[in-house]
């Protein structure tokens, strides 16, 4: 009688309806969670700055065009790395290739995976603006720039929701099964061990409950018009499934996996609900918890591949300043960028933090010291001597 209710953690019977009600709703909060805290993540990289430098300044050469503006003829930077960390995220690695002293993203390969030697990759298809192209030639781990996450709970998370996938396609399966078979009750009053009904010829007839209720199982199965004759006291009934969520269910459980979802990625609770009180503080842990291990991947990545050992060792690095993801408001921040300058930061770079160009002029890169930072111990010098130097 009950093969289409099945039991929850809790013990109760719920019907498939309310399950794949239920599941539906999870699946459709959990796609849009997800996708909101990857693209929060990704949009941070992606209006990020990567400074390259050389010789002990930041330079803007070629490399700096490639992650800047454009990896390649057919994409802004912007595009490609937003796709780059959604595929970090979603698909636990991204393979970047350098190939025409361009960047462009491995929609496929095949990688040998060797410890002690370099990884080969062999059948690579790189993408541009969804256009595909297969290369013929084979890479070297030292041609590609191979991101890994290794972020267990957001594996975890990801193959929850791949669980619910599956058990509302099973819900919907039984309740498509369950639908086209009627479901019918016999409600007896009392004990009733015995039932007087009447036979074909309209006989008197006894009967068990049992035996009964084989008589109107064949009469529902039957095409041809019959008559079962009931007693008083019976009374045979059609189950119907209904569904009891509720849209306060519904608020509750889209909460809970919004946190569930933000716990995943390491996004403080209160970036990822909006529920900000100081928006420095939120968005520094955002930048600590969520975006930094990233950060420092492709720090690691890009001076691996880019720059490498013997240049690096040298000095010349590249590297990823958030400070331009953050919004500075000028006037609000005016009395800590004059302390910047005031400790030895030229005008230029003052500029730089706040988002404006650089005005390159002998008076914009000189440096002002107006505090007395020194380890003479012959005494403190003035501010203008300080000024000078």
């Amino acid at each position: 009688m009950f093969d289409f209710l099945f039991q929850n953690k809790k013990g109760d019977l719920v019907s498939y309806t309310d399950s794949i009600t239920v599941n539906i709703k999870k699946l459709e909060v959990a796609k849009m969670a997800i996708e909101k805290a990857v693209g929060m993540i990704a949009h941070a990289i992606a209006k990020s700055e990567f400074i390259v430098n050389r010789k002990g300044k930041r330079e803007k050469d070629h490399i700096y065009w490639l992650l800047n503006i454009r990896p390649n003829p057919n994409e802004t930077a912007t595009d490609f790395w937003i796709e780059a960390i959604r595929r970090l995220l979603l698909d636990e690695e991204c393979v970047i290739c350098y190939v025409g002293n361009h960047l462009y993203i491995a929609d496929s390969f095949t990688v040998n995976n060797s410890v002690m030697v370099p990884e080969t990759y062999s059948n690579v298809t790189i993408i541009s603006n969804d256009n595909t192209i297969k290369l013929q030639r084979g890479f070297t781990s030292n041609e590609i720039i191979h991101l890994r996450s290794r972020n267990k709970k957001i594996i975890g998370f990801l193959e929850k929701v791949l669980n619910i996938y599956n058990s509302t396609i099973s819900a919907m399966c039984a309740a498509k099964k369950t639908s086209s078979i009627p479901r019918y009750t016999l409600d007896v009053e009392g004990s009733m061990p015995v039932i007087h009904t009447k036979d074909k010829e309209g006989k008197p007839k006894v009967v068990t409950i049992d035996q009964y209720k084989s008589d109107i199982k064949k009469l529902l199965e039957s095409d041809e018009i019959e008559v079962l004759t009931n007693s008083s006291g019976l009374k045979v009934s059609q189950l119907q499934a209904q569904t009891n969520v509720s849209s306060e269910d519904i608020v509750k459980l889209a909460n809970e996996i919004m946190v569930e979802c933000a716990f995943a990625f390491d996004i403080p609770k209160a970036v990822f609900l909006g529920e900000i009180t100081e928006k420095a503080d939120s968005t520094n842990e955002f930048i600590t918890y969520a975006v930094g291990w990233i950060v420092e991947l492709l720090n690691d990545s890009l001076n691996a591949k880019l720059v490498g050992e013997e240049d690096y060792l040298k000095g010349e690095m590249i590297w990823i300043d958030m400070s331009k993801y953050k919004h500075v408001d000028i006037i609000e921040s005016a009395a800590n960028l004059d302390k910047l300058r005031s400790i030895g930061f030229n005008f230029d770079e003052v500029r730089e933090m706040a988002g404006w160009e650089s005005l390159n002029t002998e008076f914009s890169k000189q440096r002002v010291i107006t505090k007395n930072y020194t380890n003479d111990l012959g005494g403190e010098k003035s501010g203008k001597e300080n000024a000078d130097n």
